[in-house]
């Protein structure tokens, strides 16, 4: 299962103002009827502005390059397929600029001149649907054989993910090293290190461990090229005790890896997901394993850890045979059906939602966000929500389980619908989404977060993650809350038990319709606010100050220009929109 928020606003209804591949310094007047409302309003007229008929579809590189004129235009970023035939009058960079993408994948384009813009929130009613290569395998999945000369472009890039969380394993008791067995589709066989000194000491618990492995196999993969966008090798450990099986995946510091773990005819797989790359591991224990299966993601380190129970209680010999599949680069999201576990309300017009995935917990990384898929009136409905992690509800520390903050509005499409969802009841996710690099923080000491109403969602990991991070010590993480009430302040008391933690967390809430008793900032977000905890002076020192915006689109660009006349570079700002 995985946990997280969601909440529908406005911004989850409409479409980002930020351009694909334009320069912001050099934009292009735009015709009357032709800004960014007017292209937010055409979105939700209803019109079929992907030309599908409103069902998406697979979209192979040969069909693509077939759409490349102004009447007929059409591109690929990160494994998706937009019509943008509709937008280019809409382009603030002119339909010249955007048609350099035109018929072929655009990523590159895209990366080269706004990385933290979410496009799919912009383009999403233009999506035609995943780009494919015709290969029988995985649904979600490509292989790059295809003959086109272009296919050396049609490889999704990534920055995946990851949650957060440093974390001490009790390593007491009988420590024995182990020995396992792995082999790759090459066939190579990697053993493992020699035995060292062998601990003892009482077991006073089955649940504390008996055996671990003492140092984690590298992968023996030599299929995967080596080019830079290729994946680093995975470590492998394993912990037991004489009720459950650990295992550890190591990956690399701050990848933010996200993945899946299930269990199928005994053979337990799990799923890593990073840099655009997906690595399968395949383990066939030495005994049966059961469900239900934990998973969940260190992000400091990259480490994923899954937790299995035994079917019988015993201390195992051997962890089994464990073999690694080929690095493949990931084509689109996937969907899974959810069964919603619990319901919880969380403020006068928010409820929180906790879900289990059909097939086994997943991760979703850090900073990225699912969607949602509903019929409603025979018509699906899509919209976007970010995940976040524990504590933040009462349902207690569920590492197999999603949690949905869905604020009601009874004019919305969707959140009438899922606000009303009950224990039983399903719903379909897809994901994940997103370009948040968790790489960007590498040696930032002070994080401003700046979110209005749902926006906060993105925020909650980040803050915890940097609170929790050692290498470097975060300073100060400063978060400015956006609402128009008291009320409607969600998370208000564990942000300020967090706050009365840890000194570092300095929460300021800011409401726009206060009632009289608030004693509080006012006011809409403006250079006066936000000046209170960032001047010139204080993001003068270069790579150590990042600041995230999360809200309304018009909330999220203003924020994004005034971050930028208070001094902040563009390249220290990350703008979730989606």
């Amino acid at each position: 299962m995985f946990c997280c928020i969601i909440k529908q606003t406005r911004r989850s209804e409409s479409s980002s103002n930020s351009s694909l591949s334009s320069n912001p310094r050099n934009k292009c007047a735009l015709q009357p009827g032709h800004s960014l409302m007017d292209w937010i309003r055409l979105g939700n007229s209803g019109k079929d502005l992907a030309g599908t008929g409103g069902r998406m579809r697979p979209v192979t590189p040969a069909e693509l390059s077939t759409h490349n004129t102004l009447k007929d235009a059409w591109l690929a970023i990160r494994g998706r397929v937009y019509n943008i035939t509709h937008y280019l009058p809409y382009h603030p960079g002119g339909p010249e600029e955007l048609m350099r993408g035109a018929g072929i994948d655009a990523t590159e384009l895209f990366d080269k001149v706004h990385p933290w813009v979410n496009y799919d929130s912009l383009l999403a009613k233009c999506l035609v649907g995943p780009l494919r290569f015709d290969r029988p395998d995985a649904e979600e999945l490509f292989d790059i054989t295809n003959p086109s000369p272009k296919s050396d472009r049609l490889r999704e890039p990534s920055k995946a993910q990851e949650l957060v969380r440093k974390s001490m394993e009790n390593l007491a008791n009988c420590i024995t090293p182990v020995r396992k067995k792995i082999t790759a589709k090459s066939e190579e066989n990697v053993k493992s290190s020699p035995p060292s000194k062998i601990m003892q000491s009482l077991i006073q618990s089955s649940d504390l461990p008996v055996s671990i492995s003492r140092r984690a196999g590298s992968s023996p993969v030599k299929s995967v090229d080596k080019s830079k966008d290729s994946p680093s090798p995975l470590r492998f450990d394993w912990i037991q005790t004489s009720t459950k099986l650990t295992i550890s995946i190591y990956t690399s510091p701050l990848v933010n890896p996200g993945g899946s773990a299930r269990i199928a005819n005994g053979v337990l797989f799990v799923e890593v997901a990073t840099n655009g790359w997906l690595r399968t591991i395949k383990l066939i224990p030495e005994e049966e394993l059961t469900e239900p299966l934990q998973l969940r993601v260190f992000s400091e380190s990259g480490k994923i850890e899954v937790i299995a129970l035994k079917a019988t209680s015993k201390v195992w010999k051997n962890v089994g045979e464990t073999t690694y599949g080929a690095a493949v680069p990931i084509s689109s999201p996937r969907s899974v059906e959810c069964r919603v576990m619990h319901v919880e309300r969380v403020s006068h017009d928010t409820t929180l939602l906790a879900l289990c995935p059909a097939t086994g917990p997943v991760i979703v990384p850090l900073g990225h966000h699912v969607r949602v898929h509903h019929k409603v009136d025979d018509k699906e409905c899509v919209r976007s929500y970010t995940p976040v992690g524990d504590s933040w509800d009462h349902f207690g520390s569920d590492l197999s389980a999603l949690k949905l903050t869905v604020k009601r509005y009874d004019a919305g499409a969707l959140s009438p619908h899922l606000a009303e969802l009950k224990a039983g009841d399903t719903v379909t996710l897809s994901g994940p989404y997103g370009n948040f690099q968790l790489r960007k923080l590498k040696q930032v000491k002070t994080v401003y977060l700046i979110a209005a109403g749902t926006g906060i969602t993105p925020m909650l990991g980040l803050l915890k993650f940097m609170l929790v991070r050692s290498n470097p010590r975060c300073e100060r993480v400063h978060l400015l809350f956006f609402n128009k009430t008291e009320d409607d302040i969600l998370f208000k008391e564990n942000l300020d038990e967090i706050s009365e933690q840890d000194e570092r967390l300095n929460t300021i809430h800011i409401l726009s319709n206060p009632s009289p008793s608030w004693t509080g900032v006012e006011g809409r977000i403006k250079s006066e606010i936000l000046s209170k905890v960032i001047t010139k002076d204080s993001v003068s020192t270069e790579k150590q100050h990042f600041a995230c915006v999360c809200g309304p689109t018009e909330f999220t660009h203003t924020a994004v220009d005034l971050l930028k006349t208070l001094g902040v570079r563009e390249d220290d700002i990350h703008a979730f929109i989606g």
